[in-house]
């Protein structure tokens, strides 16, 4: 017992402990306190690792109202370049192509064509052609006259007419003379014959009216207004 004792005695002498204390001496490492971060360290730890996007930065607005580079705002770069953006409160539409049916020109052409087919039929009776029975009608209006005067009222040229007329002359309708005072002027005179085929045409405007299908005021309503394009077209042609 006493040599134990003088062994623990020298040996706490010299600094070691026993066994059984130095186990003892040993912290739990549940116990153990960390030591507090530096400032520097600190930072660094919440800093967020490269390349990974901070979810807290989402929809952060810069000084200025501007959002971040990235941020969504609805309108691609492309598209706010070309100003094509969707849903665009600026961006007008381009005008939609009109179809055929849509043009004035189209509905006046085709009523026009239509009219010729109904006269086409009436004028198979009298044997002359649609531009024949307008030169026709000029002269049963006021015989007499110079060539210039239905040039004039059916807005043809004088080598668009000439052969026309030349056609009529043949056909015994009417004649043609150089007049005395001035022989650069041709005379048309109608004939008996074509004097007479205008009782032939006097049913005409009934079978043209029945065809219509409109009314007595539709009808001259609708020709005022023709008549009214008209001018103003050929008013606007030759400004």
């Amino acid at each position: 017992m006493n040599e134990t004792t003088n062994q623990m005695s020298l040996l706490d002498a010299i600094g070691f402990s026993a066994p059984g204390e130095t186990q003892k001496s040993k912290k739990d490492p549940s116990q153990t306190k960390k030591k507090p971060l530096k400032k520097s360290q600190a930072k660094k730890e919440d800093a967020p690792q490269s390349g990974a996007p901070d979810k807290r930065d989402t929809g952060e607005v810069r000084p200025g109202g501007q959002p971040p580079e990235g941020a969504a705002t609805g309108t691609s770069p492309q598209e706010a370049v070309r100003g094509t953006a969707p849903h665009s409160a600026n961006a007008s539409a381009p005008p939609e192509p009109l179809h055929l049916d849509d043009f004035l020109c189209f509905a006046l052409y085709s009523a026009n064509h239509a009219m010729h087919g109904v006269y086409k039929d009436l004028l198979k009776e009298i044997g002359l052609t649609y531009p024949q029975f307008l030169a026709m009608t000029v002269l049963w209006e006021k015989n007499n006259v110079p060539v210039g005067t239905i040039t004039s009222k059916l807005q043809l040229d004088t080598n668009t007419l000439t052969p026309l007329l030349k056609r009529l002359e043949a056909m015994g309708l009417l004649t043609r003379t150089r007049n005395s005072k001035d022989e650069r002027q041709v005379i048309l005179k109608l004939t008996r014959k074509g004097r007479e085929l205008r009782k032939k045409t006097e049913r005409f405007s009934s079978c043209v009216f029945t065809a219509s299908g409109l009314t007595t005021d539709e009808i001259m309503d609708l020709q005022a207004k023709i008549m009214k394009l008209r001018d103003n077209l050929r008013k606007s042609d030759q400004s």
